[in-house]
């Protein structure tokens, strides 16, 4: 696996990638959480149950509590948190890892809800798999100023658009987001207005216009981060990339990306290993990045009959601030 790498040239790093402080560990057994965001009009990390089908606040001393508790949802990946409009976004999948089955089954659900931040309470929910042929694993989503989301499938070669009124479309398609097994994953929306989105099976990172989707490209960087689950951006021009394990390659780390080109071109600042936790998602709060573990890849990959006996606790960890 590479170690850590600086560039050599004279800009100083706005990430400094290091962990810090004991992980905090979350009380509730058998969660099993995918993504995390931060509520900053709240102060408070949310997480989105893979296993339960819910999305849960976590304290300070890691108590978990429900937030979002809708029979509809099977699992829960992606979420988002729309401040603004006080709305919180969660996508809906199944991998036959739920407490909660779908009645569509396994790689066919694909749907998102919209809840009050504040009360939990559903606003709306849309289900995606009509605009897109064959399996399905809807993972990442993000928001853009307009309060648009925008929603990878990692099993179609498909981003999916919900406008703010609850309008799905077909964002994009294209063959080159085809891959083994788990593909297009983790997304942000820059605010110089295009997305960022990494492929996990092969690890490269997509650029896509919000205006022109059909022009994507693919950010050219000399390395590739197989694995790539979750993508955090620091400012404009830095964003860490966390990986764990695709393709037999088991990443299990945190990269440090610069650009000063917009994102055509990028740089490999430094990289952090993270240990055999399958890290997936991570997000920024008062300036320190922090990454969620759970080790979801011992979840999927068991036994329907073993899935109910697995009781780990995810974690929460510090590896890096942003310079201030």
């Amino acid at each position: 696996m590479i170690g850590l790498t600086v560039a050599g040239c004279a800009r100083a790093d706005a990430v400094t990638l290091e962990r810090s402080g004991q992980p905090l560990v979350v009380r509730k057994p058998a969660l099993y959480p995918e993504a995390i965001e931060y509520d900053s009009r709240r102060d408070r990390f949310l997480v989105s149950s893979f296993r339960e089908g819910a999305v849960y606040e976590v304290d300070g001393e890691g108590g978990a509590s429900l937030v979002v508790d809708d029979q509809r949802l099977c699992s829960v990946l992606g979420i988002a948190v729309d401040v603004e409009r006080g709305r919180l976004w969660a996508v809906n999948s199944d991998l036959g890892a739920s407490v909660k089955p779908s009645p569509e089954g396994p790689r066919n659900l694909a749907a998102v809800g919209i809840y009050d931040l504040s009360t939990g309470a559903a606003l709306d929910y849309i289900d995606l798999a009509p605009l897109s042929p064959g399996a399905h694993l809807v993972n990442g989503i993000a928001l853009d100023s307009a309060g648009n989301a925008y929603i990878t499938d990692s099993f179609s070669p498909t981003i999916y658009k919900v406008d703010a009124q609850g309008t799905a479309t077909v964002f994009l398609r294209d063959e080159q987001f085809n891959g083994d097994g788990i593909n297009l994953n983790g997304v942000i929306v820059h605010p110089d207005g295009y997305l960022l989105v990494i492929k996990k099976s092969d690890g490269v990172l997509f650029r896509v216009p919000l205006a022109s989707p059909s022009q994507f490209s693919r950010v050219d960087i000399a390395e590739r981060f197989v694995g790539g689950d979750g993508l955090v951006l620091v400012e404009k021009n830095d964003l860490v990339v966390i990986a764990n394990q695709a393709s037999g390659v088991a990443s299990n780390a945190a990269f440090s990306l610069s650009s000063e080109d917009g994102w055509a071109t990028a740089k490999l600042r430094a990289v952090q290993q993270l240990g055999d936790v399958y890290p997936t998602t991570g997000a920024v709060r008062d300036g320190k990045i922090y990454v969620l573990s759970s080790k979801l890849n011992e979840l999927i990959q068991a036994p329907l009959e073993q899935k109910e006996l697995l009781r780990a606790e995810a974690t929460i960890q510090q590896i890096g601030r942003a310079a201030r």
